[in-house]
């Protein structure tokens, strides 16, 4: 496995900057981490087996194992390719061995 960790991802949240009253607003990402990883895109095939014909493109991201970072939530994100992941899922693989990242690509590459 380790030879394939050939992609560098970023595991990002949301800068919170405060705008008066105790509320704030999302100003860009702050980086967590930055990990190698394997880059799997999920298939057509697997959507319609899902029954999920969505126009989104989906994929998988396998790191090794970090205990900090499988107790991520939804807030987080992944930068990948110029592009904002969503995290739909986080899964341990093997016995903390490997940690995997099903998300959606969330609009247009960043520039």
């Amino acid at each position: 496995m380790a030879g394939r960790l050939d992609r560098r991802i970023e595991i990002v949240k949301p800068r919170l900057v405060p705008v008066g009253l105790g509320e704030t607003k999302e100003d860009g990402f702050e980086t967590v981490a930055t990990r190698w990883a394997k880059y799997t895109p999920v298939s057509d095939a697997e959507k319609l087996r899902a029954a999920a014909v969505e126009q989104k493109t989906d994929a998988r991201f396998v790191i090794r194992y970090s205990r900090a970072l499988a107790l991520l939530d939804e807030d987080h994100k992944i930068r990948f390719d110029g592009s904002i992941w969503s995290i739909s899922g986080v899964k341990e693989l093997g016995r903390r061995r490997w940690l995997e990242f099903t998300g959606h690509r969330t609009g247009r590459p960043e520039v």
